[in-house]
């Protein structure tokens, strides 16, 4: 009740704070037009949810969710996967998990470069799709089932927020994706999965930075990957030894 009060306090004043800039400045400032575009667009009923979503840091979603600004969010991703059907899928599993689309854009990156059709052999399984989902994981998918995107990216997508939601954080997340949870401890997280997390972390940063620039219009600091890194060393995921060397 708490954190609502507070989320209904701060839309009260940036909607007051914005009616005033709009109508009384005598400049116009790319920012706040910005944001009193995306704040008109939007019912009375979304704009908490808004709000939370900048408060998480995450600018992305909203932008997706704001429909003066979702076709500018649909085409700058279409750009990245290659695919406005693949772009639109991931976008609209994001939102329905509540997962960053730079995070799980970055993933179906690094899993399948976006390829729907993606196939990778192991000893006794098969990984298929966009987020590579394993044939004994998912026994009850039919063959059609992985390379469709928008069942893939949903059950990719859905595993990816349960692995955030038990490990804390980014790094022990993409550990468990990439792992599984059993060998998620310390000292026991082989180097390839710490090479995979980087690769990860640093296309979710360049994706978000690509965002600001392109479309909100404006520069975004990227985020620290070590101070990323260094957050797993709290769950034992890592040694600070091995963090360096990576």
């Amino acid at each position: 009740m708490k954190v609502r009060s507070r989320t209904l306090a701060l839309v009260s004043l940036a909607a007051c704070s914005l009616a005033f800039l709009s109508c009384s400045r005598p400049d116009s400032h790319p920012a706040i037009d910005s944001a009193v575009s995306v704040l008109s667009s939007m019912d009375e009923k979304s704009i908490p949810d808004y709000v939370e979503n900048l408060e998480r840091g995450d600018i992305i979603l909203p932008y997706y969710q704001a429909p003066a600004t979702k076709p500018a969010t649909l085409d700058f991703f279409a750009t990245i996967a290659q695919s406005e059907g693949v772009a639109r899928d991931i976008l609209e599993n994001s939102e329905r998990f509540g997962v960053k689309p730079a995070l799980a854009f970055a993933l179906a990156l690094e899993e399948s470069g976006f390829r729907v059709d993606a196939l990778n052999k192991n000893g006794d399984s098969v990984d298929r799709g966009l987020f590579q989902l394993n044939s004994k994981s998912y026994p009850g998918l039919k063959i059609q089932d992985f390379y469709d995107p928008q069942t893939n990216s949903r059950y990719g997508i859905s595993h990816l927020k349960s692995c955030l939601s038990q490990a804390g954080n980014e790094v022990a997340a993409l550990a468990m994706y990439n792992a599984g949870n059993g060998r998620v401890s310390r000292d026991a997280t082989p180097q390839r999965t710490l090479n995979y997390i980087s690769r990860i972390l640093g296309y979710e940063a360049n994706i978000s930075s690509l965002f600001a620039a392109k479309v909100l219009g404006r520069p975004q600091a990227a985020p620290s990957l070590a101070k990323l890194i260094a957050e797993s060393a709290t769950l034992g995921l890592v040694s600070e030894t091995a963090s360096k060397k990576d």
